[in-house]
């Protein structure tokens, strides 16, 4: 009788492991690794569905006008598209459509064990049409841009309220991030153009929620919240004068669904 009471404790104990290690719904049953140690390494995305809107505030000499962009972007494998919707307070503005389509030839995600993390996107458009006021126009375009970006992350304790499990969500915050624009001209002359933008956030100020659905040794799913806003300024200086200009506030809010894979 012991020894079978026992063998029911043991196998009580290895049920109530398993239960322990699925935080996600697609999470395996059993894992012999944490996930601190899943969760490490180079993530390469699958695909990327993205719905957000930004609000910009663009202050004026005499006004102050506000702009919003809603965004959709999708990728999946090395297929690539981009639909902004455009619309102003300023005075006379044409509400517009913008959908970009191109490719993508890397974006990745490096999570390292110390709180750390990196990733680069590497997207090149080859076509661009715009639609405002019932008129639609088609341009090729050969733009290569790349972001690269860096800051830390923690996974985020047990949260009734939000139904989250221990260590179910990931908080990323970006300290910097730095997009590289380059424009090649498409009418014949191969004329090149760049356009470098840097970019630094304080501690939580630009963060993401992940949420994550599937944490295996080779795949990851997660579901993004973004709600960020962000107010600063910027100076500009020519010769021996210096302007200082009031930027935004900017908000931006959405969800992105994202699957990653790993070699």
């Amino acid at each position: 009788m012991k020894k079978l009471t026992k063998a029911v404790l043991a196998i009580l104990v290895v049920a109530s492991s398993i239960t322990a290690c699925k935080k996600g719904d697609d999470d395996p049953g059993l894992s012999l690794s944490s996930r601190k140690s899943r969760i490490a390494g180079e993530w390469k995305v699958a695909t990327y569905d993205a719905a957000i809107t930004d609000v910009i505030t663009d202050n004026g000499a005499t006004s102050t006008t506000t702009r919003t962009d809603v965004n959709s972007t999708k990728i999946s494998g090395s297929s690539y598209t981009y639909t902004s919707n455009v619309t102003s307070t300023q005075p006379s503005f044409t509400s517009y459509t913008n959908t970009e389509t191109g490719t993508v030839s890397e974006f990745t995600y490096t999570i390292e064990k110390d709180g750390t993390w990196t990733s680069k996107k590497v997207t090149k458009i080859t076509s661009s049409n715009t639609t405002a006021g019932g008129a639609s126009t088609t341009d090729a375009q050969n733009i290569t841009t790349t972001v690269e970006s860096s800051g830390t992350w923690q996974f985020l304790g047990k949260n009734s309220s939000a139904e989250l499990k221990n260590k179910e969500a990931v908080l990323l915050s970006t300290a910097k991030s730095t997009t590289t624009d380059v424009f090649v001209a498409t009418d014949g002359s191969n004329l090149t153009s760049t356009s470098i933008v840097n970019e630094t956030y304080a501690l939580n100020e630009a963060t993401e929620v992940w949420t994550l659905s599937q944490l295996a040794k080779k795949e990851m799913a997660a579901n993004i919240a973004i709600d960020n806003k962000y107010d600063g300024s910027s100076t500009v200086t020519s010769g021996s004068s210096s302007n200082t200009f009031k930027n935004g506030p900017y908000s931006s809010k959405g969800t992105i669904t994202v699957t990653f894979t790993q070699d």
